[in-house]
Order: C-alpha cells, then structure tokens, then sequence
C-alpha cells in the first residue's frame, strides 16, 4: 500500500498485527483458534484459505522494487467467510476505517516476529525477475533461475535466519502443526526466557548427543536394531523418563505447545534435542517424532531375540505402510449398508457436524473399518457385527452429489476422504457398483451387506485382539475412534495385529469407481495465471468440459505457445483431484513417429520374472493400457493421458487395434496371458471384477491430445474414424492490433498475468516482433508462452543492449519454432525489419539454422 507521495505506510497491518484486536470484538462473529486476549488478524481478498503452519512476510515498500520486509508470521489458522460475517469482521477490527471493501481471507497470525529482509534482493534469490503486484501470494522456491537452494538448506532454514525477535512472546503456544514450527518457536523461548534453560543441554553433554546421532542412522520405526543401537536407546529413554517432571515444569514455565500426539514435555525434549543435534552437526540422523514415539514406547526389534508370539512373517502392504510411515490410525464404525457407498466410491463420506473428523484426517493416515450388525433403516437384515477392511487415506474434497441413501430423505454428506489403498474381507464380487444404493431393493442391499461382511473378524474376536497387544478393545465406542495408548499418543500395536489378523482375508479393490461419468464443470481457476484475452480461457474450458460430458476424447489444437499442454495437465490435475473416485492419476507423454501399437497396447516382451535365459516371452502392456490396471497392485485404474504433440505419430500405425476401443466396443488383441487373449473390454460387456487377461475401460476414462497448427497438414492424415471419436478445441493465438498503443496495452495485459514490469521500449519492441512473426504468412503464428520466453530474457538485460538481446531471444525461442515450415524465409524477413532488431545477427543464424537468408536479392 502506498500513499499519494509514495510513502510507504502499514495502516492495518499495524493496528490489527502488532496491537492486536480485543478478543471479546470478535467471539460473537466466528470462531477465534486462540486463547489469548487479545489476537492478531490479517485479511485480504483471496478465494483460497492459506495452509496453518503457513508464514507470511509483510513488507515496508519503497516505491515498486524497493523496500523491506519487516515482519514474519506464523499462520495459526485462515477462514474465509461468508459476505455478512466478512463485512461485520472487517469492521470490527476496524479496517473498515481506512477501506470500503470487506476482506473475506481471514488470517490468525501467531508468533509475530521482527525481522530485516531486503526485497529485491530476495526476490532476486528465489528467480523472479519481475515483481508480482498481488498483495498476496505464494513463494515458488524452486522455479527457473532461483538459487534459493543454494542459499539456503531449506525454507525452514531461511525463516531461522530471518526471524527476529518475537513480538509479545508471553502468551502460550497452541499445537504446532509441523515440527519446523515447534522447533522454531522452542528455541526462540528458550533464547528469550529469563530463566535458566540451558540445563538440559549441561545434563546431556556433546558426546552423548553425537552418540544418540549416530545410533539413529537407518533406524525405522518400529524396525530392527543392533543390540548395541538398542542399548543406545535404552539409555535415551532412561534419560527421559528420569527427567520428565523437569521438562513437564519447564514446557509449562515457557508455554510450549503440543505437535500431534506429543505432550508439550515430549514435545519440548524433542525439539531441544534437534536444536543440540544442530547446533553439534557431527553426521547421523535427527531425531524425529515417529522416531523418538517409538524408542520410548519400544517398539523396535532387536536383532537375535525373540520377539512377541505375534507371526513376524506377515507381509502386507498396509502393515509396511503403518511401520514405515508411523500414520495416525482410526477405527471408523458405520451400519452394513453405508460401507456398500465406500465400496462404489473408494470413499468415506462426512456429515457437516463431523466436518472436525474430516478436517483431522490426512494423507497416508490409515482407517479401519468396522461394521455394526444393526442397520440404521428398520426395513433392512440384521448383520455380522466387526472388521471388514483396512484403507490408507488419500485426498480429501467435497461434493454435492447424493451418495448414500439419508442423502435423499434431506440429509447432506458433503465431505468426502477417498481412499488411496483399500483392502476389504467378504465377497466383494457380489457387490453391484453400476447402481446406487437407492436404485437397489431391500432384498438386494440385504444380500449384498451380507456378502460384505461374510468373512470378517468379529468384533469379539477383534477386542481380543486388542486386549493381548495393548490391555485395550478395539473402539466401538464412537463412529470416529483414534486409536490411542494410555499416555494418549497414537497406538499402532492394535491396528498391526489386527491387520495381521485379517491378513489372508483381505483382498485389494479399486478406488475409482467405472460405472460413473465424469458430469462436473471445469472451474475457471484451473488455469489462474494464463492470460486468455476477451474470456478466452472460459471458453476453451466450457468446450472441454462439454466434450467430457458427452463421452468425447479431446483434441486441443493452435499454435505453438498457446498453452494446449499446460491447459491440458490442468485439467487433467484439476480431475484427479476433484474426482479421486473416477480419476486414480494423470499421465504426460509425448508422441514420436516412431510409435506402433507396441507402445500404445503392448507386446511380448522378455518376462523379467523367470529364471530363464529371457527366452521366456509375456505381454507388457503399453502407455494406453498401463493407464487402466495397476502393475503394481493388479487392481483396475483409470489415469487420464495427456499425449503432446499427438500430429509426430503416424496415427493408424500407432493406435491400431485402438479405434475400436475409443468408439466403445471391446476388441480382442493379438496376444494371450495364461493361455487367454488379451482382451479390452467397457462396462457394457463385463460385469464384476476384470480378469488377468482382461483390461477394461471405465466409462469416464479420456485421452487429452496436442497438436500444432504449424503442423496441420498431418490433421488430413488422420482417418475419420480416428477424428470423429474427438473433440477438436481450438486455442488461438490472440489477435495482434495494427495500432501500436492497443498492442503495448495488450503486451502489458500478458506482462501483468506473468508477473513482469517490463520498460516501454522492451514491451513495445517485443510486441512488434510478436506482430510481424504472427502477419507475415497467413495461418502461421505462434501463441504467448513463447512470446513470454521472449520477454523474460530481455527484460533480464539492460536497456543499452535491447537490439542484441532482443535478437539473440528471437534466435533461441522463435526460431526453433519456424523449422521446416514453408515459408519461414517470408516470416524471417518481416522480424528482421522490427528496427530493434540486429538485422545482420538475424541473417547468420537463419542461415545455420533455417537455411534461409533475409537479404532480398538472394
């Protein structure tokens, strides 16, 4: 924000973040995630809530580059809300007073930090050679041209170096919600403590640190140690445990907060710990929450003793997951009929009331499901009461679609978590997915829940278990339980047997659901920062929104640089993410005139499996057929295909046996699995589970094509039949005005969405090259992502030098674009009359590289 005479000023950020805001303002209008009495907010207008654990750099701006940063915040939580409550927040903590807008993006800011960061220069760092004008964005550490990682180890490493001092460090912190955070937060109250706080430090010493370090290295939770690593660990939790009311006193005295399952005693010794470990830097490994729960829970095993009468020679992918991810684990429990919905959509799904439930869980975390005998509709069977299934979770989103049955009597289950891996016991073959649960009759849902829960482990039999391993039944006491040990951190123990239990009866079924199509719209924010004049980006999505819904593949065709493989990877993410239940995952590839129906379907090839000399010969299927089972797992897929640049194959050659497939009938290939063909198959013509030989098509699978206009001709070559089973969108080039002041508005309008401030003179001179390339042969133009490679290394440059550099970025991102093309001599003579460019400079490089010259009389 800047005042008429350029100053810089921090009205809000001033009054509402260092002061604070009186809590009893707020408590009548949301939700305030602290306890203090007064809280520190920030707003602004984003439609997306930020991530808590998130942290915010506020800057003094002097003039457009200058300026420091002079404040960092930790983000303890963001909102946004509705237009009513927005409105009356904004008033409340008065920015109504210097604003007549509302700010609906609500941020809780706790701890505040002074800090000193030069803007340029750090901008600078992290590659960005314009600056953005959004009063709120996110850092890209990794992008093109930054050295951030050469700087800096981490980002966590960049705010321990930022960081200044705290700002009102006396009240207590809240649950850290990344360890980064908590240590962050630890050693700025240790530092800034008037008490003594080095003790735990003096009671430890150098050498055992090193020695805990190193002992660390390679350990896995819940793993296997040497005897002398074990004894390392004994004498870790002795130490512990003999100084744990010491540290329960000081996390107090500090106000040290909790992170996950850790107490702030644990908590508090965690981060000492890594802050000792850091400080010494003598190699080994840090410790870590997973680490240190399962050191001082003993839950590793050491080499060369017997362990538990448990069976140690289970092996199953949920069991390694647990051991070497240590997630959270829950036991959700729900009448027979709602987990026939979970098996249709690899989902669980969440009223509004439970959205807490929903909010907690996270990817990787695991679920065990467990079935009560009682449905909750009077009309249906008494079942099996116990476990029927174990899910790792994958995303979380919500929806509108009616999904289970209390969804048509006016109830809303709104929040969805689907499952990454699902295993369930019972007959799951018998279970009809094609229908929903209120299109099936009593009797059928009956028969259906009781293939469901036909071999499952009873729940007596699964309190057992759970009392042998931890004391504790399994809990059934709630329909969303955590499974907790006694000092109230998460316990795997349970969880692990009983997955060992159930081990030979569990069988993996898909998450994607095959039956249902994709019938949802595109939102206008998939492709937020490309720049489409005149609404252009709404009107490429309505398209491919419409073929979707109307069962089409999609084709997107234009000229080079217009954005068709970028459109097309968002889509494809925004689908996979959306619609986790229709979409497992997206794959890019590119098309080469050297592909045949071996790299689309498959062949035989030398089977790696066999201890043979590689005679032996199986089918590997190929890009297309990898997209619809999982090698890995056996169980069906459905990953979209995004095939750049599709006009380089030679289309019969390539698809083959394919044609038939995208018009919706099965085909047979020319290759057999276990004595069977190979067969492609759609859901008209399988019910059930595919076999091994059988690869089928969910209804909602789509291939997503490139092609370049510059390269058209090869569009003839296609046959009708492959043509018509697309949808051809188009992506233009943007219209390119004869007026010079409306083509430097519209090189402007690009430089603004790309987050560049170029001078006049680079804009201008960039737009006529863009012109002249664009007019000089009808149907041959190029789109804007080359003209925005064009307008970065120019603007990277001094203005002294623009006529070489200008040339020079022509040469490298334009030229490469005009190979092979008819015409290119005509396209090269109308850039090289641009008069910023080095006409001579020009005339060299197309001659090496387009063999052209530019000279008239040649």
């Amino acid at each position: 924000m800047k005042t008429a005479d350029d100053e810089p000023i921090r009205i809000n950020f001033d009054r509402t973040v260092i002061d604070g805001v009186p809590r009893e303002r707020l408590t009548d209008i949301c939700d305030i995630p602290v306890e203090s009495e007064t809280v520190r907010v920030w707003g602004n207008q984003a439609d997306e809530a930020a991530n808590g654990g998130d942290y915010l750099l506020f800057a003094d701006r002097d003039g457009h580059f200058g300026g420091e940063y002079t404040y960092l915040a930790r983000i303890e939580r963001a909102t946004i809300l509705d237009d009513k409550t927005a409105a009356a927040f904004t008033d409340a903590v008065g920015w109504g007073e210097v604003s007549d807008e509302s700010y609906p993006h609500v941020l809780f800011l706790e701890p505040v930090y002074e800090t000193t960061l030069n803007r340029e220069n750090f901008w600078e760092t992290v590659g960005y050679s314009g600056w953005p004008n959004n009063t709120f964005a996110r850092i890209k550490f990794d992008r093109t041209g930054s050295t951030f990682f050469e700087e800096y180890d981490s980002v966590a490493d960049l705010i321990e170096q930022i960081r200044g001092t705290r700002i009102d460090s006396s009240s207590a912190a809240d649950d850290y919600e990344t360890l980064e955070s908590a240590i962050a937060d630890v050693r700025t109250r240790l530092e800034e403590s008037s008490k003594e706080t080095s003790w735990l430090e003096t009671r430890l010493g150098e050498a055992l640190i090193i020695e805990w370090s190193a002992a660390l290295e390679g350990f896995k939770p819940s793993g296997t140690v040497t005897s002398s690593t074990a004894a390392t660990f004994d004498q870790l939790r002795a130490i512990y445990e003999s100084i744990e009311p010491e540290l329960v006193e000081t996390a107090d005295e500090l106000g040290i907060g909790s992170h996950f399952s850790f107490s702030p005693a644990k908590t508090l010794f965690l981060c000492w710990v890594r802050i000792l470990q850091a400080k010494i830097a003598d190699g080994g490994a840090p410790l870590s929450q997973p680490r240190l729960n399962s050191i001082l829970r003993d839950t590793y095993t050491v080499e060369g003793e017997e362990t538990s009468s448990r069976p140690t020679d289970i092996d199953h992918p949920v069991l390694s997951h647990i051991r070497e991810t240590s997630p959270t684990v829950y036991a959700f429990t729900a009448p027979p009929e709602d987990w026939l919905t979970t098996v249709r959509y690899g989902s669980i799904l969440f009223e509004e009331a439970n959205r807490n439930h929903w909010t907690d869980l996270s990817e990787g975390d695991v679920v065990v499901l467990h079935a009560r005998g009682e449905s909750s509709d009077d009309e249906l069977a008494t079942q099996q009461s116990g476990v029927i299934g174990v899910g790792i979770i994958g995303r979380r989103f919500e929806t509108n679609d009616p999904w289970w049955q209390d969804e048509h009597e006016d109830e809303s289950y709104s929040l969805i978590a689907s499952f990454d891996r699902l295993f369930l016991t019972g007959s799951i073959g018998e279970i009809d997915t094609s229908r929903s649960i209120t299109e099936k009759s009593t009797s059928r849902i009956d028969r259906e829940a009781a293939a469901l829960t036909s071999d499952l482990l009873p729940t007596d039999r699964a309190n057992e278990i759970c009392s042998g391993t931890s004391s504790t039944e399994f809990p059934v006491q709630s329909m969303y339980a955590t499974f907790r040990a006694e000092d109230g951190a998460v316990d795997r123990d349970r969880p692990i047997a009983l997955v060992e239990a159930m081990a030979e009866s569990l069988t993996e079924v898909t998450t994607v659901n095959v039956h249902e199509s994709c019938r949802g719209s595109i939102p206008d924010d998939t492709l937020e920062g490309l720049y489409f004049p005149d609404d252009g980006d709404e009107r490429v999505l309505e398209q491919i929104t419409t073929a979707l819904q109307s069962g089409k593949h999609i084709l997107l065709t234009g000229p080079p640089g217009t954005g068709k493989t970028e459109i097309a990877r968002r889509v494809c993410s925004h689908l996979t993410a959306r619609y986790p239940y229709l979409y497992s995952d997206y794959e890019m590839t590119t098309a080469t005139a050297d592909w045949s129906t071996f790299d689309t379907v498959g062949g035989y090839m030398p089977n790696e499996s066999t201890e043979s000399d590689g005679d032996d010969l199986a089918f590997t299927p190929g890009i297309v057929l990898n997209r619809l089972k999982n090698n890995r797992t056996e169980t069906q897929s459905n990953e979209l295909i995004v095939i750049d640049e599709l006009n380089r194959a030679d289309i019969d050659k390539a698809f083959g046996q394919l044609f038939t497939l995208l018009s919706g009938q099965s085909v047979q290939l020319p290759y057999t699995k276990d004595g069977r063909e190979i067969e492609l198959t759609t859901t008209d013509e399988l019910s059930g589970r595919p076999a091994d030989h059988q690869y089928l098509v969910p209804d909602s699978w789509r291939i997503f094509a490139t092609m370049n206009t510059y390269d058209k001709t090869s569009l003839y070559e296609m046959s009708y039949a492959f043509m018509r089973r697309f949808a051809f969108v188009r992506v233009p080039a943007p219209e390119l005005p004869a007026d010079d002041g409306q083509l430097e508005d519209l090189v402007y309008e690009y430089a603004d969405a790309w987050g560049l401030d170029p001078d006049r003179n680079v804009a201008m001179a960039t737009g006529r090259v863009w012109r002249e390339t664009n007019h000089a042969v009808e149907e041959r133009a190029i789109g804007p992502a080359i003209i925005e490679d064009v307008l970065r290394y120019v603007n990277h440059h001094p203005e002294s030098d623009l006529e070489y550099h200008l040339t020079q970025a022509v040469i490298s991102y334009i030229f490469p674009q005009l190979e092979g093309v008819p015409k290119r001599r005509q396209i090269v003579r109308d850039i090289a009359a641009v008069r910023e460019i080095d006409d001579s400079l020009l005339e060299r490089a197309a001659r090496e590289m387009l063999q052209v010259t530019v000279a008239e009389n040649e």
